[in-house]
């Protein structure tokens, strides 16, 4: 299907434009085809069937649609690598604190982290992102006054890093859910 805003090929079935997110209209064949099959379902009279309807739904794309799109695609990669980086974290804080020093309250820094990981990848918290940076920063400050060396600086890349790119994904869903176009 071709997109009447930005002129791209699409794949056979696509509601909106993977390019601008623009809804794409069916072919005409298409529709006398949902046409031919919701009247084949009042046929069988089953009550409990309904039919399909040609234009159920909203024409706004869900975030799952949205996430697949050509322009956001780079902006989800990135908070993917952000998180990415706030597991391995976790996971060398477990390994030094938990398992090699024995230190049982570090779990709570990796619970902490990962969680805050979780919420940076699997709903583009801006919270969580501002949330992981702050306290980023009071354990980059802790290390220096409790150590005297600067500790835990990977950890603010990965703040900062997941704030510049959960903001810009609420940016760009909010100009989509405002103009309808990304």
């Amino acid at each position: 299907m071709i997109c009447k805003s930005c002129g791209r090929a699409n794949e056979l079935g696509a509601r909106f434009c993977k390019s601008c997110g623009a809804p794409l209209e069916s072919d005409e064949s298409m529709q006398q085809n949902n046409t031919y099959q919701s009247e084949n379902v009042y046929q069988q009279n089953n009550q409990y069937v309904m039919p399909e309807s040609l234009y159920s739904g909203t024409t706004r794309m869900t975030k799952k649609e949205f996430n697949e799109c050509a322009n956001i695609k780079s902006i989800t990669k990135n908070i993917t690598a952000a998180a990415i980086i706030a597991y391995v974290i976790g996971a060398i804080t477990f390994i030094v604190n938990v398992v090699m020093a024995g230190n049982i309250a570090g779990l709570v820094d990796v619970m902490i982290v990962v969680g805050l990981g979780l919420g940076i990848h699997l709903a583009k918290s801006r919270a969580c992102a501002v949330i992981i940076t702050a306290y980023s920063i009071f354990n980059f400050i802790y290390m220096i006054l409790l150590a005297g060396v600067p500790g835990g600086w990977l950890i603010i890349v990965c703040g900062v890093y997941s704030i510049i790119y959960t903001f810009k994904y609420q940016n760009a869903w909010n100009k989509y859910q405002q103009t309808g176009q990304i």
